[in-house]
């Protein structure tokens, strides 16, 4: 993989360049929490590249809340996204699986992520909330990118993932080849974040996901205190990089007809219910199990991979203050006693 060097002000000034060809989203600071904006020159100095991922997952630039599937959008901007993390990144190839990949296929899906150039960062300081070596992904991303960017020595490692990304950067000679010393550099520094990540969890017992095929009984569900204080807002599977269900609404004009998707959340009452009623699901553990089951059973067996890339967005969003990670713990402690 070519990975080259270029410092934080030749960034700057290559990516002033780059504003006036097309959208460009970065994650800006905002009372201390990173939010997507979009570069201009009033801004595009505050960009933040040394933290860990935005509050905003890269899911709601390729699977949009709500937009028209049919018929299908004809015009979809070219973007460029910089900020996304490796558990935003390991959450579209869930994407890619349910709206690309699929017997069928989302012709929106495939527009946007062939019009989105993903430029993404090494994360730097993870959160206390963050998870993602427990689920097998790495603080930093190795694959599913353009270009990646590692802040080292006021300046960055440039991963080219991608000849989108190579086409990026074209022949700019503000980018140059990176030296062994940085490379050194970079490979202790996401030690180092590893290392953080693992210390942050040992307090949990995160191990061993397979016990909880089956587990769908509410009675495993109701003892931890924590899932009690969820109020089914749907904010964990709308902040989640791999939740994909969704509603569709058809509406109809004199001339017209249009399907629209919108997102849907297993967590509502009405998830699921049929139109006599009834419901599979009728309680909030059921609810609950089934969002946390359908993460580390259904879709592991589904897709070969987990549902959850470990970014902690559920734990740092929820009005509850529920910690997955906690809930988990209980649950598997619960099921080594049977």
């Amino acid at each position: 993989m070519e990975k080259l060097y270029i410092s934080l002000t030749d960034w700057i000034k290559f990516l002033r360049g780059k504003i006036e060809e097309r959208i460009i989203y970065a994650p800006i600071d905002n009372e201390g929490l990173l939010f997507y904006e979009i570069l201009n020159e009033g801004n595009i100095e505050k960009v933040v590249y040394n933290r860990a991922r935005p509050v905003e997952p890269l899911k709601l630039f390729l699977y949009p809340f709500k937009e028209r599937t049919y018929p299908e959008l004809e015009n979809i901007p070219q973007i460029v996204v910089i900020g996304p993390a490796s558990c935003d990144l390991k959450g579209t190839e869930i994407l890619d699986r349910v709206f690309k990949d699929s017997e069928f296929k989302d012709p929106n899906y495939f527009k946007r992520k062939e019009n989105t150039l993903i430029i993404s960062i090494d994360c730097k300081n993870p959160y206390k909330t963050c998870f993602c070596t427990v689920v097998g992904v790495r603080p930093y991303p190795e694959e599913n990118y353009d270009l990646n960017l590692s802040f080292i020595e006021n300046g960055f490692i440039i991963e080219i993932g991608s000849e989108k990304g190579r086409n990026f950067i074209g022949e700019d000679t503000r980018f140059y080849n990176v030296t062994e010393s940085q490379i050194k550099i970079l490979n202790e520094e996401r030690k180092n974040v590893i290392q953080k990540i693992e210390e942050i969890n040992e307090e949990y017992n995160l191990k061993n996901f397979e016990n909880l095929k089956g587990m769908f009984q509410k009675e495993y569900w109701e003892k931890p205190v924590d899932v009690k204080n969820c109020v089914s807002c749907g904010s964990c599977t709308s902040n989640c990089p791999t939740c994909v269900c969704f509603l569709l609404e058809d509406t109809s004009e004199k001339d017209a007809f249009k399907k629209v998707k919108v997102w849907d959340s297993c967590l509502f009452p009405g998830y699921a219910k049929m139109a006599s009623g009834e419901t599979p699901r009728p309680t909030l553990y059921e609810r609950y199990a089934n969002r946390l089951l359908c993460k580390y059973w259904y879709m592991k067996e589904n897709f070969g991979m987990f549902g959850c890339t470990g970014c902690g967005r559920c734990i740092s969003g929820c009005i509850g203050k529920i910690d997955k990670r906690k809930v988990l713990s209980e649950v598997l402690r619960e099921k080594l006693k049977v």
